[in-house]
């Protein structure tokens, strides 16, 4: 498992890295995230859909996810309580093989390029701070 520093920016490489990075966000009490990734399953295979999903949504972990606007996000999303697991849907002009989530004090950047997968993980404050007000600025522009 990779171990994060305290303070700046790491990138991990890899499917397995970006997989730590995903079970590490299921430490936190809130999660927020930014999916646009469809493709993903050609780089972590089937350990999203069947290994941290059940586990983050079985949580108590309070989420809120911004997805692409589409009819399998959005019956997906009727699975969810719309509480402790809300959803808000964006329009996307073209496909986007990335995410991006915020826990505490932490920012992470996935790409899922499958050349070349990677996992950005920031603690810089300022940087998260500023990446925060970015997504609390969409969800609030943003219906549901």
């Amino acid at each position: 498992m990779n171990k994060i520093n305290s303070s700046g920016a790491q990138v991990f490489f890899g499917a397995e890295a970006i997989k730590d990075v995903y079970n590490q966000t299921l430490e936190s009490p809130a999660l927020d995230i930014v999916c646009l990734s469809e493709n993903y399953a050609q780089v972590v295979g089937s350990f999203f859909d069947r290994e941290y999903a059940p586990r983050l949504f079985d949580s108590q972990i309070k989420t809120r996810e911004i997805l692409p606007d589409n009819e399998a996000n959005r019956a997906d999303a009727k699975k969810k309580d719309g509480v402790k697991n809300a959803v808000r849907f964006i329009k996307t002009a073209g496909t986007s093989e990335s995410d991006y989530m915020l826990y505490g004090e932490t920012a992470v950047l996935i790409s899922y390029n499958p050349e070349s997968p990677f996992a950005v993980v920031i603690t810089d404050k300022d940087i998260v701070a500023n990446l925060r007000s970015q997504f609390e600025a969409l969800w609030g522009s943003l219906g549901r």
